[in-house]
């Protein structure tokens, strides 16, 4: 597919510094365009990313306009049933309904399809372009998900003597890890959590904070998160089911905000819990994002 002298190809493995300056590009020049440049190198060396669908587009010069990206959100079963998997799409805003955005969506259309996958995508509420984009290939909104701001304000840590609440250094705790993803998560819906394969992997990327809450002789939760800076990006607050509405999660965020100047998570608009939790911590809404679905499942 061409247009306006720019063609869509897959990408290549040394297209991922490429990639991030131009999501910086685009972000500069629309800030409704998702954050995503300093993730995609972790995302394509993760065990869900479906490189094969990724795509970029490229101009005469050899700059990169727009990329697409698809990652599972759910594995495929061992007898073919359905997946769900998250696609990202962004196009230079110059370059804009031209039809680049299908063509680099239609790999990850077609791979849906045949697999009777859903596909999810996220798009900042004032987005209307991004919404209307989703609509035309057949997306309809399902919920929302708020994303959490925090500045650095004093944060009062509950008071529970049988906890203990550790940072865990690298390789350490691997198989507690496992156990509280797979556990922690069971029947969740709207995470995206990590999977048991995947524990490994998080102490692997530079930057990674990740606490371990042990109560009653056992690990009961954990916090996963990456400094970018001084700014704490905070993606997984898990706590056995069990245990939860004890102070735990309180506990965990609060020593991970321990030493961060700023912090930012992504929750769901229906998860009254977690909200309430955030919001007795100090943390504020800062935008709105509608998630779509294409369902063939």
């Amino acid at each position: 597919m061409t247009s306006a002298a720019v063609s869509v190809r897959e990408l290549a493995r040394g297209d991922l510094d490429l990639a991030g300056r131009f999501c910086d590009r685009a972000r500069a020049a629309d800030p409704l365009v998702e954050p995503f440049a300093q993730r995609l190198p972790i995302i394509a060396e993760g065990p869900r990313a479906l490189l094969a669908l990724w795509r970029v587009a490229q101009d005469e010069h050899g700059a990169l306009q727009g990329i697409a990206f698809v990652a599972l959100r759910e594995p495929l079963g061992e007898r073919g049933e359905s997946a769900t998997a998250d696609l990202y799409a962004a196009v230079a805003p110059d370059l804009r309904r031209q039809g680049l955005g299908r063509a680099l969506c239609d790999p990850a259309l077609e791979w849906a399809l045949g697999r009777r996958a859903t596909l999810r995508a996220r798009v900042h509420e004032d987005a209307r372009a991004g919404q209307a984009f989703l609509l035309a290939l057949g997306f309809a909104q399902t919920s929302a998900q708020l994303t959490l701001g925090w500045s650095a304000r004093p944060v009062e840590a509950p008071t529970m003597p049988a906890l203990r609440v550790k940072r865990l250094a690298t390789g350490e705790a691997l198989r507690d890890l496992e156990r509280l993803s797979r556990e922690a998560w069971a029947g969740a819906p709207d995470t995206f959590a990590t999977r048991s394969d995947e524990v490994a992997q998080l102490f692997a990327e530079e930057g990674r904070l990740v606490l371990l809450a042990e109560a009653e002789g056992r690990a009961v939760g954990y916090l996963s998160a990456v400094w970018l800076g001084r700014t704490l990006g905070i993606e997984e607050v898990a706590v056995l089911p069990e245990f939860r509405r004890t102070g735990i999660g309180r506990a965990l965020v609060a020593a991970g905000l321990s030493g961060a100047a700023h912090a930012v998570l992504s929750v769901a608009e229906s998860n009254r819990a977690a909200r309430a939790l955030y919001r007795s911590l100090g943390f504020t809404v800062s935008a709105r994002r509608l998630v779509h679905e294409l369902r063939h499942g």
